[in-house]
């Protein structure tokens, strides 16, 4: 295996074609040179340079190597230009999980905008995901990071969570319903309505704070339809099928006939949060996370 170090002494005298000039270069006497050169000659197995009445010149041999080393101190440096942006967490790729519900806060696109716009080498890849198969990929290391709600159902062991935003609950109705014309719903309110929810299989944890909201208040909710996605919710919501409960981010979205009220008396919490493996050492990840912390605690001073 030749040493960098010999081509590069190589590649200097190539350059100068006199020994004490590239010797200068380099930083070490005459001799040192003649002796690196000498080595990568053996190690090669042919000479590189004629040497003629004190002069040099590279023999054809050694102009073939020339290129080729050059190419070699090429590769190496960009090799070791990259292992340093890939310790800093500049260039690679992050695997980011997120639920539906979290593609509606404004905070999950302007992190995504803001790291993109810091760390331009890293390829950040997506996908839409359930909160539990997104805390089993990022167990499994499938998974960099995930856009969760909290509280998960349930949170392996190793695995950390970042809060982001609390945020409550609103109740989606047709522009028509009565419950329209009130300013805030009471909870009670919604007992005799049918109810258009979120499917537990793809909103496991929005449906349990429904559910368990609606259980504090004496009932059950009457649904008539579960949907795996807020958007569709909100479409039933306006074809009439009955009312909901969603996320307040989900207010964003405009669909005509449709209009979303606070609840009067609801405490439920729908967090939006950042899950991810508490020993990971990705460089990648600690960034991503370290600017998810300083937006979410700007006075934190990180």
């Amino acid at each position: 295996m030749l040493e960098l170090k010999l081509l590069r002494s190589f590649v200097l005298l190539a350059e100068e074609l006199h020994f004490g000039r590239a010797a200068e270069r380099l930083h070490i006497v005459q001799p040192a040179l003649t002796q690196q050169i000498q080595s990568l000659e053996r190690q090669i197995g042919t000479p590189l340079l004629n040497r003629t009445r004190g002069r040099i010149s590279l023999t054809d041999a050694g102009a073939l190597v020339l290129a080729e080393a050059r190419k070699t101190l090429e590769q190496a440096a960009r090799t070791e230009a990259i292992g340093r942006l890939a310790g800093r967490g500049e260039v690679g790729r992050l695997e980011i999980g997120y639920v539906g519900s979290a593609g509606l806060s404004a905070l999950m696109p302007a992190l995504l905008r803001d790291f993109r716009g810091s760390h331009p080498g890293v390829d950040l890849a997506l996908a839409e995901m359930a909160v539990g198969n997104q805390l089993a990929a990022i167990s499994a290391g499938t998974l960099d990071l995930g856009f969760i709600r909290l509280p998960p159902l349930s949170l392996p062991s190793g695995i950390a969570v970042l809060p982001l935003a609390p945020e409550g609950l609103v109740v989606a109705v047709p522009a028509d319903h009565p419950l329209a014309a009130l300013e805030a719903v009471p909870v009670a309110r919604l007992a005799a309505e049918p109810m258009v929810l979120h499917h537990p299989a793809s909103g496991a944890e929005l449906r349990n704070q429904i559910d368990d909201l609606c259980r504090r208040h004496g009932f059950s909710p009457q649904v008539v339809q579960a949907v795996p996605q807020v958007a569709l919710t909100i479409r039933l919501v306006a074809a009439g099928l009955g009312i909901s409960l969603v996320p307040q981010t989900t207010t964003w979205l405009t669909v005509a006939g449709v209009v979303y009220r606070p609840l009067a008396d609801g405490d439920a919490r729908y967090e939006l949060a950042l899950a991810y493996r508490q020993d990971d050492p990705a460089p990648a990840v600690r960034a991503f996370l370290a600017l998810a912390e300083k937006v979410v605690h700007p006075n934190n001073g990180i």
